[in-house]
């Protein structure tokens, strides 16, 4: 399977499979957020002190990963609630967390999607 980087565009064109993309990623690209996301992660899961978030990417606008790269954020600034999904922000990147690695990785998140 030959990977495709999705385009540099702020629309949600999204270049890998269906069956690839959790159902969890593809559901929460449907949203309007109202702010510039970087990329949606899934099983996501804490680094030690919640320093850091590990988890699979989907839709970096920045084109650094391809869909399905496991990856580990830079340090965390800060942490968002909106529209029932969690925000993580580093200092040049906004992650939305689809969902939690099992056991939600600290007992979870209490956003709800």
């Amino acid at each position: 399977m030959v990977k495709q980087r999705a385009p540099l565009s702020t629309s949600k064109i999204i270049d890998a499979s269906p069956s690839a993309m959790p159902s969890t990623v593809a559901k929460a690209m449907q949203i309007d957020f109202d702010l510039e996301v970087t990329a949606y992660l899934s099983s996501v899961e804490y680094g030690p002190n919640e320093l850091f978030l590990r988890g699979v990417v989907f839709g970096d606008q920045e084109r650094r990963f391809d869909d399905g790269d496991p990856i580990r954020t830079s340090n965390i600034v800060t942490y968002e609630e909106l529209k029932g999904y969690v925000f993580a922000r580093t200092l040049n990147s906004t992650y939305v967390v689809c969902d939690w690695a099992a056991d939600g990785a600290r007992g979870g998140s209490k956003a709800q999607h």
